[in-house]
């Protein structure tokens, strides 16, 4: 397995774990996280490390539990990773269950994360929060 495969998969071992310091720790100062418009926390994308800390610190507000669960891990080149798999939450709000594809597109450069792309079904997501999402404008 190569560097690249070893650091996204310890990184998603360390989310489920609950360590989002060694999640963290896997992304670059300067990271590019970008979501789907209408993703439930900093949709559209945010920039920096500690932006993307902000995003997960938004969790708690919106899941009484979230997990991802990566099924296939493909190496496409020298820098990315990309991951296929599936996300479950528990709405806090509605208790309602959310279940969803998720397809992660991660960039690798000198060992770090410096790009992180989020495809998934947001509508899913809003059906479990019970209502529609906020207007993008």
């Amino acid at each position: 397995m190569g560097g690249n495969l070893e650091l996204v998969r310890n990184t998603y071992d360390a989310f489920a774990r609950g360590d989002l310091d060694t999640v963290l720790a896997a992304f670059a100062e300067d990271i590019e996280w970008i979501e789907p418009d209408g993703y439930f926390a900093g949709a559209g994308g945010v920039r920096g490390r500690a932006a993307v800390a902000a995003v997960f610190a938004e969790y708690p507000k919106f899941w009484s539990e979230f997990s991802v669960t990566p099924e296939r891990f493909l190496e496409a080149g020298d820098e990315w990773v990309v991951v296929t798999g599936s996300q479950r939450g528990i709405a806090k709000a509605t208790g309602r269950e959310y279940r969803g594809r998720v397809c992660n597109v991660w960039r690798i450069r000198e060992g770090k994360a410096v790009r992180l792309e989020i495809y998934t079904d947001t509508a899913l997501m809003w059906k479990a929060f019970g209502t529609l999402p906020p207007d993008p404008s």
